[in-house]
């Protein structure tokens, strides 16, 4: 007889649905986590970004505003000029070292920030030198400095250095902001098959076990004679029709109502037996 049970509710099929189920779970939020994390560690980078910019910026003004004080002394001869110019140059090696720091794990752009500490160090020497010529009231050596474009070229080189330093952060964080935007949107796609495939197999489960509860309540039909179950159109016994709809497997032994009865039905055999034969002892089975 063919087996009619559904397969997929089998006690093995249901253990390796909740295998997949929890899963599909588990991946889904180990997922959501890692994405979490690299949003952050995303997030953090760019504030990373910003603050080194600044300090690129920074570091920027401090050398115009040396310049600014060193030009207007020369020309005033007022030592209120020189304040920006103090200011500004005590802060130069701060500023420095607080870039070298940022940049430990970029060799490219320790490379250019060495090449702007030798330009910074070559402007404080020419800035030096010029206030020094100017306090000594060597006013036209000083200008001849200055007008040599030495100054000029100087800080031209350092803009362009400056400019790679910032151009390399963006760039940096531009590859990174697109490496994480790849990786979210993946690990988008790849939930929201996982939460379908759990919502799917969900829907599938309950229908099925919907369905196993509608075939539980439905009356079957009972043979009041033969004991017998009517089954997709055929009687068959109630072994036949519990393995058939149910796959249980059967073993049989014998009820102790059914032993007194069988025995009864022996002693009745064997009194049956000697009465054809008159005489003859009756011998009780104990």
């Amino acid at each position: 007889m063919k087996n009619s049970r559904p397969v997929l509710l089998s006690r093995p099929v249901v253990i390796i649905g909740l295998i997949i189920g929890v899963t599909l779970a588990a991946g889904t939020a180990i997922l959501s986590t890692v994405s979490t994390r690299e949003m952050a560690a995303a997030s953090i980078r760019v504030t990373h970004t910003q603050a080194t910019l600044l300090e690129i910026n920074q570091l920027l003004s401090s050398l115009i505003d040396t310049e600014t004080g060193q030009r207007g002394y020369i020309l005033t001869g007022l030592e209120s000029y020189l304040e920006p110019y103090t200011r500004a140059a005590d802060g130069l090696d701060k500023q420095l070292d607080g870039l070298r720091q940022r940049f430990a794990n970029s060799p490219e752009q320790l490379a250019t920030l060495d090449r702007i500490s030798q330009l910074v160090a070559d402007k404080k020497a020419e800035t030096s030198r010029t206030i020094e010529l100017r306090r000594a009231n060597a006013i036209g050596p000083a200008l001849h400095i200055v007008d040599s474009g030495a100054g000029l070229k100087n800080m031209n080189a350092l803009r362009m250095a400056v400019h790679d330093l910032e151009q390399r952060e963006l760039m940096d964080l531009s590859l990174n902001s697109a490496s994480v935007s790849r990786r979210a949107d993946f690990f988008q796609i790849i939930g929201l098959i996982m939460l379908v495939a759990a919502c799917a197999m969900g829907g599938t489960g309950g229908w099925l076990l919907m369905r196993r509860v509608h075939e539980l309540e439905t009356m079957i039909t009972v043979c009041a004679w033969t004991r017998r179950v009517k089954f997709n159109g055929q009687w068959v016994s109630f072994e036949d029709y519990l393995r058939a709809r149910f796959n249980l497997q059967f073993t049989h032994g014998i009820s102790e109502e059914a032993s007194r009865k069988l025995k009864m039905e022996a002693i009745e055999l064997v009194e049956a037996e000697a009465l054809k034969y008159k005489g003859a002892p009756v011998v009780r089975p104990a």
